[in-house]
């Protein structure tokens, strides 16, 4: 393995969700603006680059966003992130831009990893609570939000690796399917034993 290929995979492997950062400390703004940057560095459809990015540092606002979020994501970190989509320049019908935005919040992740910030991407936000908190117009998406700050915790590296979820050359439809031994909504006894899980249910990532 050749330094390149051990620093990607040790800050993508180190890429874990981080619910309690160090109090009071905050994040250099040159930090933040290589943050940016990797966001921006992601594949984009046609380079069309819909991705807009809020970046929270305000303690009001900031505790306001928690608030909103307050059963899946009231964690102390002191920077939010919110990547917005706006699809306006997007000429085919049916995409709003969500997976390129997507693709640039991971980039993001991995990189405050190996800067040594602490990150959780947030999934069960209200949309219309942070287009109100941060007023984002009708016409532009928030698509994600995650959390950044010092982690006050330091979670294990780790890859997820199941062979189950590999399929070579072509799907096998017969494969039994069970829930992951990672899935968080198995673990809180949320949802059926089908592995659904109610409407309401959207954990942050792990």
């Amino acid at each position: 393995m050749n330094q390149y290929e051990k620093h990607v995979f040790d800050a993508i492997y180190g890429r874990r969700s981080v619910r309690n950062y160090v109090e009071g400390k905050e994040i250099e703004r040159g930090k933040i603006v290589k943050l940016l940057k990797a966001g921006m560095a992601a594949p984009s459809a046609c380079n069309i680059q819909p991705w807009e990015f809020i970046v929270v540092t305000d303690g009001d606002t900031v505790r306001r966003i928690r608030q909103s979020i307050e059963r899946f994501g009231d964690y102390n970190a002191p920077m939010v992130m919110v990547v917005c989509s706006y699809p306006d320049f997007i000429p085919w019908e049916g995409d709003n831009g969500a997976t390129d935005c997507s693709v640039a919040i991971e980039n993001m992740l991995i990189a405050a990893t190996a800067m040594d910030l602490g990150t959780v991407w947030i999934g069960g936000f209200d949309p219309g609570s942070i287009r109100q908190i941060l007023d984002i117009p009708e016409n532009v998406f928030p698509v994600g939000l995650f959390y950044v700050g010092y982690p006050a915790e330091q979670p294990e590296p780790r890859t997820q690796y199941l062979e189950e979820a590999v399929y070579w050359q072509k799907y096998d439809p017969e494969r039994e399917h069970q829930p992951r031994p990672g899935n968080l909504l198995t673990f809180l006894g949320i949802g059926d034993p089908d592995g659904q899980a109610p409407e309401d249910s959207s954990p942050t990532s792990s």
